[in-house]
Formats: structure tokens, sequence, C-alpha cells
């Protein structure tokens, strides 16, 4: 098995548990302005990803994160499985059949996966209280420290820190998309609990390289 590869399972396989841990924390955020389900929808979802991941290592790595969104989609219920998987499988398609990638490749598979969330959100963009107000930052955040030549663990950690900055910009707005758009003014003083998954992938990677338990 390639190494990249084994790095994309591990990874995968430190996403999925850190979202597990956060089940009543991500419940209770989405209790606050959605349908209470996001903890629960999720732990389902990435718990049947833990169980498939040992049976993908002789798949490409396109062909496994296309896997995940098919996994997701079946499994988490609304909207967000289908955002969620949207992502995914525009990571697997921009990834395609290669068995490496470098840094800046892997920026592009995130901005891929982004633009994906965007259009499944019909045009969701920053202010809208979604998960968007946390990627979109993190994600020009890894960019610029691309382009500033820094390590990988230094690219995650300035990514995490403006995808925590971006989903704490999230609590005093009103929601404009999603669910949680329902409750208008209400919504105001509350997280979006799809920012704080976004901050938790980003924590799950940021704690497997800053570990060294992935070369850098």
């Amino acid at each position: 098995m390639g190494e990249q590869k084994e790095q994309l399972l591990r990874l995968l396989e430190a996403v999925g548990k850190k979202l597990i841990a956060a089940e009543k924390t991500l419940t209770d955020l989405d209790a606050a302005i959605g349908d209470g389900d996001c903890g629960v929808s999720l732990k389902k979802g990435w718990q049947l990803i833990l169980d498939r991941l040992p049976s993908l290592k002789q798949q490409t790595m396109g062909s496994i994160l296309n896997q995940v969104a098919m996994v997701i989609m079946s499994s988490v219920g609304g909207v967000s499985g289908a955002i969620y998987a949207t992502a995914f499988m525009r990571a697997g398609k921009k990834v395609g059949a290669k068995d490496s990638l470098t840094l800046g490749e892997v920026h592009e598979v995130l901005n891929s996966a982004l633009e994906g969330i965007k259009e499944r959100g019909e045009g969701t963009k920053i202010g809208d209280k979604t998960l968007v107000d946390a990627l979109e930052p993190a994600l020009q955040a890894f960019g610029q420290a691309l382009c500033n030549g820094d390590p990988a663990d230094r690219v995650l950690e300035k990514a995490l820190a403006a995808g925590r900055k971006g989903s704490d910009s999230t609590i005093p707005l009103v929601a404009r998309k999603g669910r949680a758009s329902y409750l208008g003014e209400r919504s105001a003083g509350h997280r979006d609990p799809g920012s704080y998954v976004i901050c938790l992938i980003f924590e799950a990677a940021y704690d497997l390289y800053s570990q060294k338990e992935i070369p850098a």
C-alpha cells in the first residue's frame, strides 16, 4: 500500500474518531437551531466508515474518498448528509487515479470540495451561518501558508486557527441557509454545528501531523 494512501486511511480514521467523540457537543449545538440529530447522524455514518476502512486498502485514493461519500449519502440524513457527501465526491473526483499529492494539490482538492459544498447549498457563502464560514477561511489560510513556504504542520495549524475563528463568527449571525434559517433572528447567539464539524476535521489532521504520526 502506498505511503500517502496509508496516510489518507489514518486521517479518515482520526476524523471519524474525533467526530464520534463529539457526538453530544454536536447534538447540543444542533438542538439549539436545527433538528438536534447532527451528532447522532454523523456518529452513525462515521462508524460505518471506520468499519469499512480496512477493506479499502487496495482502492485508489480517489476511490476511497468516493466510498466515504457513498456511505455518508446513505447513512447521514438530511441536507447535511448530502452536503458532506458532495464534498467527498468532489474531492475524490479531483484526486482521481493519483497515488500521491503535493501539499499544493491537497489544497486544490479541498477547494474542489468547498466549491461542491457551495453549489449544493445553492450559492452558500460566508455570512450565511454554515460550515462555509469555517471552511473557506481555513482554506484561505492554508493557501497563504503554502505561499509562505510553511511546513505541513504549520499549514494545518494556521488553517485550524482560521477555521475556529470562522466558526466563532457564526455565533452572532442570523442563519440564511438550512433548517436554522427558519428561526430567523432566534438563530443568532448560537454556533453553527457544521462550522464546528470543520474545526474537528482540521483538529484531527493537525493532531496527526503535529504529533508526527504522519510524516510532514
